[in-house]
């Protein structure tokens, strides 16, 4: 029997065995399908492969960080005091790109003078009412175009291309608006060398070495931008480049020592950065020169006497250190954060400015005011937010005082009186008015509390209407000023501060009882909103107004606002102006109380949301028509004592929690508050 041999089964084959050549079976291939080890390997390499990608691409980024720094540090070089420059660099452009495109940043503290602590408790009582947020606003049907982001721009084609007449202007500008005001430098030497700093800044250095240091050429360039950013608004971006070149090298904490130069230099900054909209940069260059100046001495007579032995240069510090007192009051009360200079520690015998400079004595005075006040402010997060009725008293006689020592000539004519005129010197109007709105500043920041409420207003009617009444004779000097002179227009930031303190005020007056406040005020409150209409639309101030209005409008519109339709009855007569002696209009003291919003104090503050966060609202150009427009719809619902503010069913759970938010008396109206 023949042996039986096994039956071989066909294999499969690929397309190489395909190839093969006879019947002889083909070697096993290897095998064709995934492994679970074949794929661990690839990733191992793929992840090696990244690893190194990344490291090189961090030693590039390294070599890059190191090249730029090094070509910073060669433009950079900050010449130190000499007798001659000509040895030193001088920086004539900024090291990098200068285009800003975010919002100037706010301090993250927020205080009880500042806008943010009213629109934080705002918006967190629209939240405990469930009015829904809207994470982007609808475009109105006028709104301005928004323009193209500006390529970087640096100062080196401006100086190829300005003259010294240029310089000349510039400086001039800086002298009329600034040195007039604060006398802490003699810009004048600066404007007889025009052409030796524009030649020393072209070329990095002196014809004649000896005549002026790196530091005068810091100095000019400062009063330049400034200078710039007065004349032309619009070219604040060249006047970001210019002070770029010189703020990296100022107020080193490693110098040896300090000068008058340098005190001088950052009390030019601080200046620069407030009329920039940069209002926490002000304060922290004017904090630094104070420093600098108790370093010195300055504040002391016998170290002034050792120190400045001639007469000329002791009077120069005596104004330098007084000027850098009254902008450390002024940026403190704007921002809401400390002062730099404490009142006793300055010699109660130290010189004042020299009868030559009335105006800053007047401001000196105006700073020692302004720190009395300051001390009454009840602190953030007080039970009362009320200033007691003799403190208040007090510092209303102590403010009148103040204004009875203003010379005569430096007194305002009051347009409700007819004693202004349609033409008066430019310098004195300016000085003038400031003197006087600051004036009533004072008393509003005395007597405001008086409008946190319904019940506050009906407890002591006169002083409500007190401050109201202020606050529209701050409004009327501000149109009769904006309508007669371009003084207005020159220096939006100043008189800003003051047009949004009064607006706020009637705001409040208007919520809290539209039925006494409303038609007295409709007047006056449009006069107010026409100056707002006419803010530059590339004012910070008025960017922050539109931000605030533009966030609360499409949340209150849930409410069913009513669009603005007739004007208000006729103010009441200019001889009702702001002043204590006058008649007061009787309040109804039995008026419907309105129900506030609030938020518990031991609730978290979550601070990153209301710092300018939203892009698109932050780089927005405002439509001043829809803001003027917003503001009088919003007066005319207040005015017609809608009832928005009651909380939406089931809000609050608790009796007690209800109670609470009733008794601490923060609405929606602190929106307008915080703008004071």
């Amino acid at each position: 029997m023949a042996e039986e041999h096994p039956v071989l089964k066909p294999k499969k084959r690929n397309s190489a065995d395909a190839e093969s050549v006879g019947d002889t079976p083909a070697p096993r291939s290897k095998r064709g399908k995934y492994t679970s080890v074949a794929c661990s390997q690839n990733i191992q390499a793929l992840n090696h492969q990244l690893s190194e990608l990344r490291q090189q691409m961090s030693d590039l980024v390294g070599v890059v960080r190191e090249l730029k720094d090094q070509n910073q540090n060669n433009h950079q070089t900050l010449p130190h005091d000499a007798s001659t420059v000509s040895s030193h660099n001088i920086v004539t452009h900024s090291p990098a790109s200068t285009h800003r495109g975010e919002m100037p940043k706010q301090p993250q503290f927020v205080g009880p003078t500042r806008s943010a602590f009213g629109i934080l408790v705002s918006e967190r009582s629209l939240n405990r009412m469930g009015v829904p947020k809207f994470d982007s606003m609808p475009p109105s049907g006028a709104q301005s175009p928004i323009e193209p982001a500006l390529d970087s721009i640096n100062d080196l084609s401006f100086w190829h291309c300005c003259t010294a007449s240029d310089i000349t202007k510039y400086l001039v500008n800086f002298q009329e608006e600034v040195e007039s005001v604060y006398p802490f430098i003699d810009i004048a030497e600066y404007i007889a060398q025009s052409k030796e700093i524009l030649q020393a800044i072209r070329g990095g250095g002196f014809e004649d070495e000896g005549r002026v240091s790196g530091k005068d050429i810091d100095i000019a360039k400062v009063a330049i931008s400034t200078g710039i950013l007065l004349e032309e608004p619009s070219k604040l971006e060249l006047a970001t480049a210019i002070v770029d070149s010189v703020q990296t090298n100022v107020s080193s904490i490693l110098s040896p020592q300090v000068d008058l130069k340098e005190v001088q230099l950052l009390a030019m900054l601080s200046i620069y950065y407030f009329h920039a909209g940069e209002e926490l940069l002000a304060w922290r260059s004017i904090g630094i020169a104070a420093r600098q100046a108790l370093e010195m001495g300055l504040h002391r007579k016998r170290s002034l006497l050792d120190n400045f032995k001639d007469t000329d240069s002791r009077r120069l510090a005596t104004r330098v250190f007084w000027c850098v007192y009254v902008l450390d009051r002024r940026w403190s009360f704007g921002t809401s954060l400390s002062f730099a200079l404490v009142d006793k520690d300055v010699d109660p015998e130290l010189p004042k400015p020299d009868e030559e400079y009335l105006y800053l004595q007047c401001m000196v005075g105006y700073g020692q005011l302004c720190s009395k006040i300051w001390e009454a402010i009840p602190p953030f997060g007080s039970a009362s937010q009320t200033i007691p009725d003799d403190t208040a008293a007090i510092l209303d006689l102590k403010t009148q005082d103040w204004l009875d020592s203003i010379p005569p000539h430096l007194r305002l004519r009051h347009p409700r009186l007819g004693l202004a005129p349609r033409a008066q010197p430019r310098l004195p109007h300016r000085l003038r008015a400031l003197l006087y709105l600051r004036g009533n500043y004072a008393r509003i920041l005395i007597y405001r509390h008086h409008l946190m409420s319904t019940a506050s207003i009906a407890a002591n009617p006169q002083n409500a209407w007190l401050v109201v009444d202020i606050a529209q004779d701050t409004i009327q000097v501000l149109v009769h000023l904006h309508a007669t002179t371009d003084i207005y227009k020159r220096q939006q930031n100043v008189f800003n501060y003051f047009l949004l303190s009064a607006l706020a005020v009637i705001f409040l007056a208007v919520c809290h009882a539209p039925e006494i406040f409303s038609v007295p005020c409709k007047r006056t409150f449009s006069d107010g909103v026409e100056l707002v209409r006419g803010l530059s639309r590339h004012n910070i101030v008025s960017k922050r107004l539109w931000k605030s209005i533009r966030g609360m409008i499409p949340r209150m519109n849930t409410f069913g606002f009513p669009q603005n339709g007739e004007e208000g009855e006729p103010r009441k007569d200019d001889e009702n102006g702001a002043t204590a002696e006058q008649s007061v209009p009787q309040v109804d003291v039995n008026a419907e109380e309105h129900v506030p919003m609030a938020m518990p104090d031991n609730e978290a503050f979550s601070f990153g949301d209301m710092m300018f966060g939203d892009a698109d609202v932050a780089n927005s150009v405002p439509d001043m028509f829809q803001m003027s427009e917003s503001l009088l719809n919003l007066f005319n619902a207040f005015g017609e004592g809608q009832q928005f503010l009651h909380p939406v069913p089931s809000t609050f759970s608790e009796e007690g929690e209800y109670a609470m938010a009733a008794e601490q008396g923060k609405d929606i109206s602190m929106r307008f508050q915080g703008l004071i």
